[in-house]
């Protein structure tokens, strides 16, 4: 169902907040549709940072996020729920299908320029938007290819042109003066939004061997993955290689190397179409199978799943297999992060902000003592 609008108490709540905040900082919070078709309600809201807003700090302020990955967060809102925020410096154009293709739901931009608001802007969840965020993905991989300047020169011709589709898949959205309400839903039931929690012992030689080929036989650095599935321990393979980009799979590229993502969202494909009992396997070309942060965050964090890194050399000898599984120790993590950036802001002398920043670091750290060595079998 369309919006019909936004409670202007809301907006001016928000971009009250932001002009606050300053230093082109966001604010944002969770709204509420009502059955008329306005957003009169939200959350209570939140701080951002330069690089966005904490969506788990968000989301807690509604729903359970303790222990949990994004996707299972996300499950548990209403149907009527979109995610509001204010972007300071801009207006409320939104040219990005990034937060439609994990929430799934309707996100909503304020603009701010010169201490008031600058426009309103509303992106649905629509089937083009995700096949357009499909394309984006396709072209940034196919600058890795080009075999001369020419060729690289058209395929950037070809991702200015579809930048240009970008701009026109946000709508203006009303500001109407309606009352406020409290913000207020029912939970859905455990059952409806949690994931199974699998241990992972193992993983196939057939597996690795056809990942740790394909990687070497491209250019190196370039990561190559698939999606396994679980059976008593060990991962098999249970979908098709996809070949990323230097260092990374891009998201909906890896996804659909288990199923046809025509028209749907990241949030559906891995609620409906991707097995709950999946895991992501990828390889890391010139290392040991050691992850990341980046790791954790694209696997369990994310999507509730585990997430295991093939390390080999460029001869194809594998140093190394290791998983992170889905675990508190992930979310943890991820939650102290959020904290952390936020009290970035907040440092009143040198000495305090070196100390933040020095556990930043330290928590991006920790990541790694996240993986559990696999055996290849």
């Amino acid at each position: 169902m369309p919006v019909k609008g936004l409670a202007k108490n809301i907006v001016d709540r928000l971009v009250n907040r932001s002009i606050e905040l300053s230093q082109g900082r966001p604010a944002g919070a969770l709204g509420l549709i009502n059955q008329d078709g306005y957003i009169d309600a939200i959350s209570e809201i939140v701080d951002g940072g330069i690089s966005g807003l904490p969506y788990r700090q968000l989301l807690s302020k509604a729903v359970t996020t303790k222990g949990r990955s994004l996707i299972e967060i996300v499950n548990q809102l209403p149907d009527n729920a979109v995610l509001i925020s204010t972007n300071p410096g801009k207006t409320g154009l939104i040219t990005s299908v990034g937060g439609i293709n994990i929430l799934d739901l309707p996100v909503v931009n304020i603009g701010v320029k010169e201490l008031s608001s600058a426009g309103v802007g509303i992106l649905y969840p629509k089937s083009e938007y995700f096949d357009l965020a499909t394309e984006s993905e396709k072209i940034e991989l196919k600058k890795l290819v080009a075999k001369d300047m020419d060729e690289e020169r058209e395929i950037l011709k070809e991702a200015s042109k579809l930048k240009l589709n970008f701009l026109d898949i946000s709508e203006e959205l009303e500001v109407v003066d309606i009352e406020e309400r409290k913000f207020s839903f029912i939970t859905k039931s455990i059952s409806e939004w949690e994931l199974p929690r699998l241990e992972v012992n193992s993983i196939d030689e057939d597996f690795v061997a056809e990942l740790v080929d394909k990687s070497t036989s491209i250019e190196q650095g370039r990561e190559v993955a698939a999606m396994g599935v679980i059976e008593d321990g060990n991962v098999v393979k249970s979908g098709d290689l996809v070949v990323g980009g230097m260092g990374y799979i891009p998201s909906r590229l890896l996804a659909s190397g288990y199923t046809d993502l025509s028209g749907i969202s990241l949030r559906q494909a891995y609620n409906e179409e991707v097995p709950h009992n999946s895991v992501i396997v990828h390889t890391h070309p010139g290392g040991t199978g050691v992850m990341h942060r980046g790791d954790a965050m694209a696997g369990p964090g994310m999507w509730g799943r585990p997430v295991i890194a093939i390390g080999h050399d460029k001869t194809g000898t594998v140093k190394g297999a290791t998983v992170i599984e889905v675990q508190n120790e992930v979310t943890d993590l991820a939650e102290e992060n959020e904290k952390v950036s936020q009290e970035y802001y907040e440092a009143e002398t040198p000495e305090e902000e070196a100390k933040i920043r020095k556990r930043r670091f330290s928590i991006v750290q920790e990541y790694t003592d996240l993986c559990k060595p696999i055996e290849i079998t």
